[in-house]
């Protein structure tokens, strides 16, 4: 017989199930939204003309001058930009210059839907600005880097979406000039953006700096997102000052004087180089208590993985999202990026989350271009980085590491994809490459880079021709990529401590398998995992008497 009772425990399970096919449904649209919230950093070279316009001896253009890329100009009125900060010979750093660096323009972009684009055309956005000079080292070079906020008349913000990279009114202007192929960030950043969250996007564009009715042309240069917190930049909570925990981000790199820095353990005891800024919240916002906090974060972190004591040392992982240290390591391992880790290094965490290293920045020296040193490609070099030197201790992030590096060699940063993309990008930008070079070419052939000696004999670094700098990037990825497919498992010999990790080896696989390897795969099978306990504790309550 079929009782009330019954009846009302089948209702009851069948809402719960209900219930959580609805929250399912509702999850998967957020992660989808996630996912998509800005445009993929994609280049299309199919049907676009690239008009091949001149420039004049003196680097001048007419208003005749056309480019398949967008057009930036910058107006400020005859006024020179200015940098903020300033080399100090006795302290041997970069110090801030008291008076405000920023100037006031005017900024136009002229993006066409058919990608022909002419310095008369009606502009996709017009804004005033505040600019100024951006970089340290960078400063001094001849082609230099921006840092612009749009501004209302009023000089409020002005939030626009640029190219797709979502609303915002900080945008840097920003291309290196000791990289003569031009691409080394862009590709960096843009194969990296489908590896690790948060990644800033970037297009390309073409600059020219207005004076009164004289155009002057700057060159090729990536348009691209600042690194902040915010909706469409690096999404994490916002801070509040009502409450000591927080959301934050770090940037390890030289002293800057005006900014908050920690006293942290690998600081204080001399453990780690250069110092940890803190980037956000804001210094005008900050409190004693949640730099407390922040400090705290790092100090425990720092005193786990410093340790000696084997018991210790193996809290670390209770600080740090593990994966985002591997595929960080990964990607600047492979690119030879050899200022990671110690300059333009970033560092985040949501509120009561772990630490996750990110966003990935500043590839100039990448790829065989560092000045000082010719890279080596029988070795790795991001197992001396900070903290990275401290977790290859550890054989088990090691495995880790490996197994995903041998994973992404198989796809993402396979030698055909690279390669491949290489292609497209200088395809892409086709005729803006000549331009470049023409305004900036003495530079690019010359003997910028080290030498260095093998057999006895003096070698020289330096390219002279474009071509020639693309295929030093790409035998770049393929000869140190050879070596690490056969010889990464090398880091091995890091490894301090010989627990046997028979059973944890088993666990990660176990773990991976069960939750995935990513934030979607993760969601899915955590449903499913939540699925199957509803269904069986449903079936158990109904049977009950």
């Amino acid at each position: 017989m079929i009782t009330n009772k019954y009846i009302s425990k089948r209702i009851m399970s069948l809402f719960i199930i209900i219930s959580l096919f609805i929250f399912s449904i509702f999850l998967a649209v957020l992660l989808e939204e996630d996912n998509n919230n800005k445009s993929d950093m994609k280049i299309e070279n199919k049907f676009i003309q690239k008009p091949n316009s001149n420039i004049n001896t003196d680097n001048s253009i007419n208003n005749s001058f056309k480019s398949h890329l967008p057009i930036v100009v910058i107006d400020t009125y005859g006024e020179n930009i200015k940098a903020d900060m300033l080399w100090d010979d006795e302290k041997k750093y970069f110090v801030p210059i008291n008076d405000d660096p920023y100037i006031e323009g005017n900024i136009t972009l002229i993006d066409n839907e058919n990608n022909i684009n002419s310095v008369k055309d009606i502009p996709k956005l017009e804004s005033k600005i505040k600019i100024r000079l951006r970089g340290n080292t960078s400063i001094n070079y001849a082609k230099k880097q921006y840092f612009i906020k749009l501004i209302n008349d009023d000089g409020s913000k002005n939030k626009q979406d640029i190219f797709g990279m979502g609303e915002e009114y900080e945008w840097i202007l920003n291309i290196s000039y000791i990289d003569k192929s031009l691409i080394r960030n862009y590709l960096a950043l843009s194969l990296s953006s489908k590896i690790m969250e948060n990644v800033p996007e970037a297009r390309y564009c073409e600059v020219i700096i207005k004076n009164k009715d004289n155009l002057e042309y700057k060159g090729l240069y990536l348009l691209m997102e600042s690194i902040k917190r915010g909706d469409n930049r690096l999404s994490i909570s916002k801070y509040d000052n009502k409450f000591t925990a927080s959301s934050y981000i770090l940037r390890r790199d030289r002293l800057d004087e005006t900014g908050v820095t920690l006293n942290n353990y690998g600081t204080i005891n001399k453990l780690t180089p250069e110092y940890l800024e803190v980037k956000y919240p804001y210094k005008k916002d900050l409190t004693e208590e949640t730099l407390e906090y922040i400090t705290n974060d790092i100090d425990n972190f720092e005193k786990a993985l410093f340790s000696s004591d084997e018991k210790e040392f193996y809290k670390y992982s209770d600080y740090i999202d593990v994966e985002s240290f591997i595929d960080y390591f990964i990607i600047n391992e492979l690119f030879s990026n050899y200022d990671s880790g110690y300059h333009s290094t970033y560092i985040y965490k949501e509120a009561y989350g772990k630490l996750k290293m990110g966003p990935v920045w500043d590839f100039d020296s990448a790829f065989d271009n560092y000045k000082k040193q010719q890279q080596k490609i029988d070795s790795t070099a991001m197992h001396d980085a900070p903290w990275f030197k401290e977790l290859l201790k550890d054989p088990e992030f090691t495995r880790k590491l490996i197994e995903r590096y041998n994973l992404l060699r198989k796809d993402i940063l396979s030698n055909d994809n690279i390669i491949n993309y290489i292609d497209e990008i200088t395809e892409y930008l086709g005729p803006a490459i000549d331009r470049d070079w023409k305004v900036w070419g003495d530079f690019y052939t010359s003997e910028y880079l080290s030498e260095y000696v093998i057999d006895g004999e003096i070698k020289d670094r330096n390219t002279k021709s474009y071509d020639e700098e693309i295929n030093k990037i790409k035998d770049n990825i393929i000869n140190h990529g050879k070596w690490l497919d056969e010889d990464i498992d090398s880091l091995y010999q890091f490894a301090t401590f010989t627990k046997d990790y028979s059973i944890w080896n088993e666990l990660g696989y176990f773990e991976k398998t069960i939750l995935g390897n990513n934030k979607e795969t993760f969601v899915k099978n955590i449903l499913a995992i939540i699925y199957i306990f509803i269904f069986i504790a449903s079936i158990v309550y109904i049977s009950r008497e």
